[in-house]
């Protein structure tokens, strides 16, 4: 599996606190640990999203305010955004 950052995730990243940027790197950490060993942590709280065609869109909690949401393909897993609750909303009623 590939692992790729859109530069809005990136650059929402930046705005991050240090001890914040830590727990979103230990929660990277989990997600891509989930595609290698197919088992999620519980405290990440994965959530399928919205799915279209080979699409997927997954959430998860780097803490209560910190969701990471990526979109999976075939065999690459996109970052796409790096936000609160309203701002994955946002992004999914975009897609509909």
């Amino acid at each position: 599996m590939n692992f790729r950052y859109k530069k809005a995730y990136l650059k929402r990243f930046d705005h991050f606190s240090p001890s914040e940027k830590d727990l979103i790197i230990y929660a990277d950490t989990q997600i891509r640990n989930y595609y290698s060993a197919q088992t999620a942590p519980c405290g990440l709280r994965i959530k399928k999203l919205y799915s279209k065609g080979k699409d997927k869109i997954f959430e998860a909690r780097a803490t209560d305010k910190i969701r990471i949401l990526w979109v999976e393909s075939e065999d690459l897993v996109s970052f796409v955004i790096l936000g609160n609750h309203d701002e994955v909303r946002k992004y999914i009623k975009s897609l509909r």
